[in-house]
C-alpha cells in the first residue's frame, strides 16, 4: 500500500511533466496531436487522434488501454471512458466534457489501473450517471486496488443519480488535489473503501448519505473487504459539505491537518432525530480522530465530532452546533498538546450541544475552549463501561476553560485533576447538577478556577468555599417539581421510625397487594398533577441571592480584587482557587458589591462536604461548631444538607441497608440485583440471614413473589430494574405517567414501561437530568435509598 500511495501522489506531478502536458496542463489550446491523444465525443459517436493509440473505441464507449494522455471534450447523452484492469501511467484530461451514462459509471478505473483525472482550466465538465442505471454504484467509479488522483484548475461536476457521487472499491486510493468539484449524490459523494486523500481544491458536496466516506465493505457475506483501511487524510481544501448522513466518515481513522469546513448534517442542530439508530454527525472516525489544523464550522443534528477510540485535537479553529455532542471519544478525549503554554491554541467554540465534551477520560492541555451545553459541560462516562469506572477522570493542566452548561459543568463518574489552566464553569443549580460534580477524588493542584459544586477532595493548592457546597439540596430538575439525579428531597419517614422499628410491609395475595395499598403523594408545586412537567423547571433559589446577572467578587482581606465574574443563573455555592489564595488567610465574597460571606482558604480534604464558610443568617447548609459539615450519624459521605441524608437515615435506621464501613454509606457506589432483592426482602419482614451465600435467601424470597426471576444477582442493578422490582412489589397497581417530556423515553425496556410510569406518578423515581430518565443506567446505593423511603411514604 506504500508504495501504490507514492505512485499516486506523483500522478499529478506526472501528469505535468513535459513528457505528458505542458506546464500549464490546463489550456485547451495547448493540447495538440503532438503531445496527447484528442478524444471528441458526441451522442452518437466518439473519433480520437494523436500521440497515443492505446485506446479502443466501441460507438460512444471508450476503453484505454496504454500508458499516455487522453484529451476528452463534446456532450455524450450515453457513453463512458474506462481505464482498462492493470494500466497505468494514464491522464484523462477533461476539456468541456459532458458525458453521461445511463446504464453504469460514467468514467470507470478497472482492477489496478492508475490515472489522474484533469479538469483543464477554464473548462467546465460534468460526469453523471442516471436514476435508472443497472449498475447503481457510482458516476465514477474505481474498482478494486486502482488508484485516482484528481485535480486541475478547472471545474469537474460529479452527478450520481442513482447512488454515490465517487467511489472506490476495496484497496482502492483516491486523492483530490487542486480542483474546483461538485458532487451531486442520491446516497454516498465522494467515498473511498480504502484510503480517501484531500490535499486541496474546493469541494461542494451534497449528498443523500455521506458526503465524504472511507468504509470497507466488512458486510458482504460473499466477498467482505478485510484488507481495505477506511482511513480519511485531509491537509487542505475548502470543503462545503451538505448530507443526510454524516459530514465525514471513516471507518479507520480520520486525519485532519488543515482546510476550510463548511458542515451541515441532517438540516443542522434544530433537528430533532426520531430515530436513535440514525448517524448524521459532523465527522466521525471508526478509529481515532485526529485534528492538528484547519478551520472546522459544523451544524449538524448528530454528535459534531465523534470517535469510536480516541479523539485528539491540538491545533485548528472548530466552531461546532451539535443537536447531541460537541465532541465525543468513546475512549479518550485531548485537547492541545502536552508541556504547551497556549490559550489559543487549538480554539474550540461549541455554541449548541447536548454534552460538550464527552470521553471516558478528557484531558485539557492547551487551547481556548468556550462550552454550552443543556446537558454536562465535560463529561467523564462510558455507557459500555456503566455509571462507574476507575478509568473515568476529567485532567484540565491548562488552556483557557469556559462552561455554560444546563446540568453539570465537570462531570466526572470517578475522578477530576486540575493541575493548571483557567477554568470558569457554571452548570445548573439543582439537585445533583452543578457546576462541579465527581464520584471519586477532586485534586486541585494548580491553576485558576472558578464554579460551584463540590468541594476538593484532595490537592496542594488552597481554595475557598461559601455557600452549600454540593451538588444538591433543593428542589430542581425532574417532573412534578424533583430534582434531577436522584430526585426530589426525600419524603418524611411515613412508617418507619427512629427507633429502628421495621415499617409495616404491604400484605400480599400471591403476588398481588391488597386494594387500597398506595395512595399518590400530593405532587409539590413544581409540576402538574398528572406527573407531566409544566415546561422547563426552574434552578433552585440561590441561598447567596445570586441570580442571572450577578456580578461576583472574591477579595483578600486587604480589599484586593482576585476575581471578577458574572453568574449565568442560580448559584448556591461559589467555589474559587488560584497561585493567590494562601491556605488558612481569610477571603470575602460579594455578589453586587455586598458580602454574603467570608472563608478561610483551605487545602482539599478527604470529607468534601467540609466548610469553613461564614454565612449570612437563613443561609442553608451550616457548618457545626467544629466548621465541617454535619454528617448522618457516623458516615462522611453524607452531610445533613445532601439530597440523600434523610434516605440514609430511613434505611439505615430500619436496618434495611448498612453502611460499607462504620464511617462511609458510598452513597455513588453501585448496587447490585442481590443486594436489592435482600433488602426488599427485609422491608417485606422476612430474615435474610443464612444461606450458601449471603442474597441466597433475598434472591429466594423475590422468586417466589413475583418480584425477580433471581438472575444475574451479581449484576449492578439499573434504574429500570430497580423501578420494576418496587413496582412488583406494590403490587403492580394502575397508574401511568406521561414520559413525554424525556428525550429518552423510548428507551425504556418494554418489560419495564408501566414500572417506571407507576413509579414516575408517583414521585418515586424522577429523571437523571429535567429531560433524561437514563432508564438503563446503574442505579446507585443513594438512589435505591431514596426510592425505597419514597415506596414506605406511599404505603398505608
Amino acid at each position: 500500500m506504500y508504495t501504490k500511495k507514492k505512485l499516486l501522489a506523483a500522478l499529478l506531478a506526472s501528469a505535468l511533466a513535459a513528457g505528458m502536458l505542458p506546464t500549464s496542463a490546463c489550456a485547451a489550446s495547448d493540447y495538440t496531436t503532438a503531445n496527447a491523444t484528442l478524444v471528441t465525443l458526441t451522442d452518437s459517436s466518439a473519433t480520437a487522434k494523436g500521440k497515443y493509440t492505446g485506446y479502443e473505441i466501441d460507438g460512444t464507449d471508450v476503453s484505454i488501454t496504454a500508458a499516455g494522455t487522453y484529451v476528452f471534450s463534446g456532450d455524450c447523452d450515453n457513453g463512458s471512458i474506462t481505464v482498462k484492469k492493470g494500466v497505468t501511467g494514464v491522464t484523462i484530461v477533461l476539456n468541456g466534457l459532458t458525458l453521461t451514462n445511463d446504464d453504469s459509471a460514467a468514467i470507470t478505473l478497472n482492477k489496478t489501473a492508475e490515472a489522474s483525472l484533469i479538469a483543464a482550466a477554464g473548462t467546465t465538465n460534468t460526469v453523471a450517471d442516471t436514476e435508472g442505471s443497472n449498475d447503481e454504484n457510482a458516476a465514477v467509479k474505481v474498482k478494486s486496488g486502482a488508484a485516482l488522483a484528481i485535480g486541475g484548475t478547472g471545474t469537474l461536476t460529479v452527478d450520481g443519480n442513482a447512488k454515490n457521487g465517487i467511489k472506490g472499491a476495496a484497496d482502492a486510493v483516491i486523492t483530490v488535489a487542486e480542483v474546483k468539484l461538485n458532487i451531486n449524490a442520491a446516497d454516498d459523494g465522494l467515498s473511498c473503501d480504502d484510503e480517501l486523500n484531500i490535499t486541496g481544491g474546493t469541494l461542494s458536496i451534497t449528498a443523500g448519505g455521506d458526503a465524504v466516506k472511507a468504509s470497507p465493505d466488512t458486510g458482504d457475506t460473499e466477498n467482505p473487504d478485510t484488507t481495505s483501511l477506511g482511513n480519511v487524510t485531509i491537509s487542505g481544501g475548502t470543503l462545503t459539505l451538505n448530507a443526510t448522513g454524516e459530514g465525514v466518515q471513516a471507518d479507520g481513522d480520520l486525519t485532519i491537518s488543515g482546510g476550510t469546513f463548511h458542515v451541515k448534517t441532517n438540516g443542522g442542530n434544530t433537528t430533532a432525530l426520531t430515530d436513535d439508530s440514525a448517524s448524521c454527525k459532523g465527522f466521525k472516525a471508526g478509529k481515532t480522530l485526529t485534528v492538528t489544523g484547519g478551520t472546522l464550522t459544523v451544524d449538524s443534528a448528530d454528535d459534531a465530532l465523534h470517535a469510536n477510540t480516541d479523539v485528539t485535537i491540538s491545533g485548528g479553529t472548530l466552531t461546532l452546533a451539535t443537536g447531541d455532542d460537541g465532541v465525543h471519544a468513546d475512549n479518550d478525549l485531548v485537547i492541545g498538546t502536552k508541556g504547551a503554554s497556549s490559550t489559543s491554541t487549538p480554539r474550540i467554540n461549541i455554541t449548541a450541544s447536548y454534552e460538550g465534551l464527552e470521553g471516558t477520560t478528557v484531558t485539557v492541555y492547551s487551547g481556548d475552549i468556550d462550552v454550552v451545553a443543556s446537558d454536562d459541560g465535560a463529561n467523564a462516562a462510558n455507557s459500555t463501561l456503566g455509571e462507574r469506572s476507575d478509568k473515568y477522570a476529567i485532567s484540565i493542566a491548562g488552556g483557557d476553560l469556559y462552561i455554560d452548561a444546563g446540568s453539570d459543568g465537570l462531570d466526572s463518574n470517578n475522578d477530576i485533576n486540575i493541575t493548571g489552566g483557567k477554568v470558569e464553569v457554571y452548570g445548573a443549580d439543582a439537585m445533583m447538577d452543578a457546576a462541579i460534580d465527581y464520584d471519586g477524588t477532586f485534586t486541585l493542584s494548580g491553576g485558576t478556577l472558578f464554579g460551584a459544586g463540590m468541594e476538593p477532595s484532595a490537592g496542594t493548592q488552597a481554595y475557598i468555599a461559601v455557600g452549600e457546597t454540593s451538588p444538591s439540596g433543593g428542589m430542581g430538575g425532574g417532573p412534578n417539581g424533583q430534582g434531577g439525579g436522584q430526585g426530589m428531597t426525600p419524603p418524611g419517614d411515613a412508617n418507619g421510625s427512629a427507633d429502628g422499628n421495621r415499617p409495616t410491609p404491604p400484605s400480599f395475595s400471591g403476588n398481588t397487594s391488597t386494594d387500597g395499598t398506595f395512595t399518590p403523594p400530593t405532587k409539590p408545586s413544581g409540576g402538574k398533577a398528572d406527573g407531566k412537567p409544566s415546561g422547563n423547571l426552574p434552578n433552585r433559589e440561590s441561598a447567596l441571592g445570586i441570580k442571572e446577572g450577578s456580578v461576583i467578587t472574591v477579595q483578600d482581606s486587604s480589599g484586593k480584587t482576585l476575581c471578577t465574574a458574572t453568574a449565568l443563573g442560580s448559584m448556591s455555592s461559589v467555589i474559587f482557587s488560584s497561585a493567590d489564595i494562601k491556605e488558612g488567610e481569610t477571603y470575602t465574597v460579594l455578589v453586587d458589591g455586598t458580602s454574603v460571606g467570608t472563608a478561610e482558604a483551605k487545602l482539599g480534604t478527604t470529607d468534601s462536604s467540609s466548610s469553613n464558610s461564614t454565612f449570612k443568617p437563613g443561609q442553608g447548609g451550616q457548618p457545626n461548631q467544629n466548621g465541617s459539615q454535619a454528617t448522618v450519624g457516623s458516615f462522611k459521605d453524607v452531610p445533613q444538607n445532601s439530597w440523600f441524608a434523610s434516605a440514609v437515615q430511613y434505611v439505615t435506621s430500619n436496618s434495611l441497608m448498612n453502611g460499607t464501613s462504620t464511617t462511609a454509606f458510598s452513597p455513588s457506589a453501585t448496587m447490585s440485583r442481590g443486594m436489592l432483592m435482600t433488602v426488599l426482602a427485609r422491608y417485606a419482614g422476612e430474615s435474610t440471614e443464612g444461606g450458601t451465600v449471603w442474597y441466597e435467601k433475598g434472591m429466594n424470597w423475590a422468586k417466589n413473589k413475583g418480584i425477580s426471576d433471581g438472575s444475574a444477582p451479581n449484576r449492578n442493578i439499573t434504574r429500570e430494574q430497580l423501578a420494576a422490582m418496587l413496582y412488583r412489589y406494590a403490587g403492580e397497581p394502575d397508574g401511568a405517567a406521561d414520559l413525554s417530556a424525556y428525550a429518552d423515553a423510548g428507551s425504556v425496556s418494554a418489560y419495564a414501561e408501566k414500572a417506571v410510569q407507576w413509579c414516575v406518578k408517583n414521585g418515586i423515581l424522577t429523571g437523571k437530568t429535567s429531560s433524561t430518565l437514563a432508564p438503563k443506567a446503574t442505579a446507585t446505593r443513594a438512589e435505591c435509598a431514596a426510592m425505597l423511603q419514597r415506596l414506605a411514604s406511599l404505603t398505608k
